[in-house]
Order: C-alpha cells, then sequence, then structure tokens
C-alpha cells in the first residue's frame, strides 16, 4: 500500500485543472496567453476571478486528499511528506504536460491544511493583506510561504514538517523568481487584469 500513496499523489497533483477548465470554457491553451503558466492566477487572467477561484479551489483538493489521508495511515513520518511532495511536484511536473504545470502553490496550500491547518490559516490571513494591498497574487504566495515557514518553526515540534515546509517555500519562492524580477521592475501584473484573447 505504501508504494502506491506518492504515486497517486503524483497522478493526482498532475491533473492539469487550469488547462482543462481554460480549454473547456475558452476554447485556448492556456500556456500560450498571459503569463503561461497553468495555474490559478493566469486561469484568472482569462477566465476571471470566478475562474481562479475554481481552479485554485481543485488545486487545493489535489493536495488535500492524499496527504490527509497518508497522515491518518502513516502519520508524521518521511512517508507522510513524500506523499505530500508528490502531490506538489505532480502540479509542478505534469506528465500530462510535457512535465511543466503550475508552480505549485495551491495544491500547497491543500498539502498545508492537512498537515497544519491553524498556521495556514494565519498564513492565508497574510496572503489576502498583501493582495489587498499590492494587487499580485505572486507577491501574496511569497510573503505567505515565508510567513508559513516561520510560524512551523516556532509552532510545531515535527523536524520532519519544519524541513519540508522549509524546502516547500524556498522551491515556491525559486518557481516564482521571473515574477520576483517582474515586481523589482514595476512590471508585475496585479489581479483584476483580464488579458484579451
Amino acid at each position: 500500500m505504501k508504494f502506491w500513496f506518492p504515486v497517486i499523489a503524483y497522478f493526482l497533483g498532475a491533473i492539469p485543472t487550469a488547462y482543462l477548465i481554460v480549454r473547456i470554457f475558452k476554447g485556448v491553451d492556456i500556456r500560450t496567453v498571459g503569463s503561461g503558466n497553468v495555474g490559478a492566477t493566469n486561469a484568472g487572467r482569462v477566465l476571471g476571478f470566478k475562474g481562479f477561484l475554481v481552479v485554485f479551489f481543485v488545486d487545493m483538493l489535489k493536495g488535500f486528499f492524499p496527504v490527509y489521508l497518508a497522515k491518518n495511515f502513516f502519520g508524521d513520518s518521511i512517508y507522510l511528506y513524500l506523499v505530500a511532495f508528490a502531490a506538489i511536484i505532480g502540479h509542478i511536473f505534469t506528465v500530462f504536460l510535457n512535465f511543466k504545470g503550475g508552480k505549485g502553490v495551491a495544491t500547497g496550500v491543500g498539502v498545508f491544511i492537512a498537515l497544519t491547518p491553524l498556521n495556514v490559516l494565519y498564513a492565508f490571513l497574510v496572503f489576502v493583506i498583501t493582495v489587498a494591498s499590492f494587487k499580485m497574487v505572486s507577491l501574496g504566495s511569497i510573503v505567505s510561504a515565508i510567513i508559513l515557514t516561520i510560524l512551523v518553526w516556532i509552532n510545531e515540534q515535527s523536524i520532519y514538517l519544519k524541513v519540508f515546509t522549509l524546502i516547500l517555500a524556498l522551491f515556491i519562492i525559486f518557481k516564482h523568481r521571473e515574477n520576483i524580477k517582474r515586481i523589482l521592475s514595476g512590471t508585475e501584473k496585479k489581479i483584476g487584469e483580464k488579458i484579451n484573447l
């Protein structure tokens, strides 16, 4: 049974939600519009705020369900975090789109809701405040990833969780490196900016 958990987590995470929903409702390949990213933020540029919410929620569930089940089966073990990692890697490197997916934020949120829900709530509040203040989802994602890491290291006992959170936060920041360049140059797209197809 242990072998199948990370395999299932990967393939569940690999379902390209944004690609499928944008293709179904707009008939376009999301990789050819906006930032080209296969994630909720870019889907929102095509479909609007409701589209963003739908994609984000589904991507979040892709991370939540396998980790929640693994946590109940295996407890706080290295194996639990292997399953968590597999779900996020599945989203970022999806086999269904030549291993080019999203940035892992929404799926990561689902993973951490299963692992440490209270800390996620605090980080989410920081995300909301940041996005409301600066109108940039990318900045909110980066800041909240940093805050979540700090909260986990302060509030949690599991060294597995602490190390996993740190590694994932660094990875998310790395995946947002182009966004960081645009933020610093003042060219990052702000929330609410739709694109013309």
